[in-house]
């Protein structure tokens, strides 16, 4: 569906709840001993609120009608030898995540991927050690993750933006990293 067939569907949502939510109402509005004695007569009191409340129903439902994720937008192609080849943005997180948590004074590593407009995005969340040079370590991370994905997916990487969340816990005997040669 293009984005013209989505606006279109927007607005004759909108319309629909609208006029629905509209017709609900002057349907409930009516005089209950009026309505007794016409619907035993003619039933369009309930007529009109069952048909203004399904309208509202179905317009409610578009409104927040999504479509399944394309999956070329989950992904990112490249030209190998004897076609193109897809690489998904989970294999992306994982090979970031992968070179990110290999560095000294990392504690965790998350990355977030997402199209840009002259290759991918990336965003990586560090929790990091304490007493570790921050921006330094932020700067590392930044061209060792670039470096790695170009070398190994060959997949242009247009920015790498770092946000780092916390301290990670000193306590862990593994994967901490005490800046001494010892």
């Amino acid at each position: 569906m293009n984005l013209f067939d989505r606006l279109l569907l927007f607005i004759l949502s909108v319309v629909a709840l609208v006029l629905g939510v509209a017709v609900v109402l002057v349907g409930a509005a009516v005089p209950i001993g009026w309505a007794q004695m016409e619907l035993t007569r003619h039933p369009y009191n309930i007529v009109t609120m069952v048909v203004g409340g399904v309208t509202a129903l179905i317009a409610i439902r578009f409104l927040f009608f999504r479509r399944r994720r394309d999956p070329k937008l989950d992904s990112v192609m490249v030209a190998g030898d004897h076609g193109p080849i897809r690489i998904a943005y989970d294999t992306i997180v994982q090979l970031a995540n992968r070179r990110g948590s290999q560095l000294k004074g990392v504690a965790s590593f998350e990355t977030v991927v997402r199209q840009g407009q002259g290759g991918l995005v990336l965003t990586l969340h560090m929790r990091v050690l304490p007493d570790i040079d921050v921006a330094a370590l932020a700067k590392e991370a930044q061209n060792a993750v670039k470096s790695y994905l170009e070398e190994t997916t060959h997949v242009p990487v247009e920015r790498v933006l770092v946000q780092v969340t916390e301290l990670g816990d000193n306590n862990r005997s593994m994967r901490v990293w005490s800046g001494t040669g010892a």
